[in-house]
């Protein structure tokens, strides 16, 4: 199944989620998939591109770059999921087309991952899909439906049409992956906000009215698509790096994670999808200890 265009604006708590941030993972591949230089690639593309009248990309298809989406995520379940912790539910994550559009990575992700859980894909959100998967994960976790989820972004560096209008293509093959896990320690989540249709001198004001819910101490973590939105005042931020606008933000997060020395401080992430307008800010608590 593919979710297409935004979900409802969520703000959480409703009630605490049951859903705790144990582990991240984030890997660039480097090098392009062999699916790149398959021949039908040229045909499927200019298929798809034609009732729209773009042009193909001929210096990506000559020189057969691209990177699958399938090889990116099957590198992150081997990174984060222990076959002796088998996955509930994996959700899949991307903005830009995989090399081979036509291929169902989620469900290939499944037969790989341990669990064989329920897969599905959200995309065409930009920066705020991973985001929509969260709050996706947090409504199957609050049923029951998921003990453990994998949250897998993928981007790849190459575009193989020409895009109508400027687009914001990754400088290189990225996956950031972060496992959830219910009531097992690791950081509970509790804030998710979204604001849609955030645009020009708004954006500032808008995310200091989101960050001002963070709790005291927080580190709030600025995604790529607030590279030139100033950081709200009174909060510790750090900036994640610009050249992988749907990965870069989960993937600062989870350094920001790993650090032991922010284990007793809240952690929040901040991205806005430039396209659209829309602004998330996700918020989790300090790291709790597994029962």
């Amino acid at each position: 199944m593919r979710v297409r265009g935004p979900l409802p604006a969520t703000t959480l708590p409703r009630a605490a989620s049951p859903l705790r941030l144990t582990v991240a993972h984030a890997l660039d591949l480097a090098g392009d998939s062999p699916l790149a230089a398959d021949p039908d690639l040229r045909t499927f593309t200019a298929d798809l591109v034609r009732p729209y009248g773009l042009a193909l990309d001929e210096d990506a298809l000559t020189g057969a770059r691209g990177q699958s989406y399938t090889a990116l995520g099957e590198l992150a379940v081997r990174g984060l999921v222990d076959p002796a912790r088998p996955v509930d539910l994996l959700i899949l994550v991307y903005a830009s087309p995989d090399v081979r559009p036509g291929q169902a990575v989620a469900t290939q992700l499944s037969g790989v991952c341990p669990g064989e859980p329920l897969s599905f894909a959200v995309c065409d959100e930009g920066a705020g899909g991973t985001f929509s998967a969260l709050a996706v994960a947090d409504a199957y976790a609050r049923t029951g439906g998921a003990r453990r989820a994998l949250l897998i972004a993928v981007e790849q560096a190459d575009l193989h049409h020409r895009p109508h209008r400027a687009a914001r293509l990754p400088d290189r093959h990225s996956a950031a992956a972060l496992l959830w896990e219910a009531d097992s320690g690791g950081r509970p989540l509790q804030l998710l906000a979204s604001i849609s249709a955030v645009t020009g001198h708004h954006v500032a004001q808008a995310l200091q009215e989101l960050c001002a819910k963070l709790p005291a101490g927080a580190l709030l973590v600025l995604g790529p698509g607030l590279a030139g939105t100033a950081a709200p005042g009174g909060v510790d931020s750090r900036r994640a790096r610009s050249g992988s606008p749907y990965t870069g933000g989960w993937a600062a997060l989870g350094d920001a994670l790993a650090d032991r020395g922010l284990a007793r401080r809240p952690l929040a992430l901040a991205d806005r999808e430039p396209e659209t307008g829309r602004l998330d800010l996700a918020c989790w608590g300090p790291e709790e200890p597994a029962g």
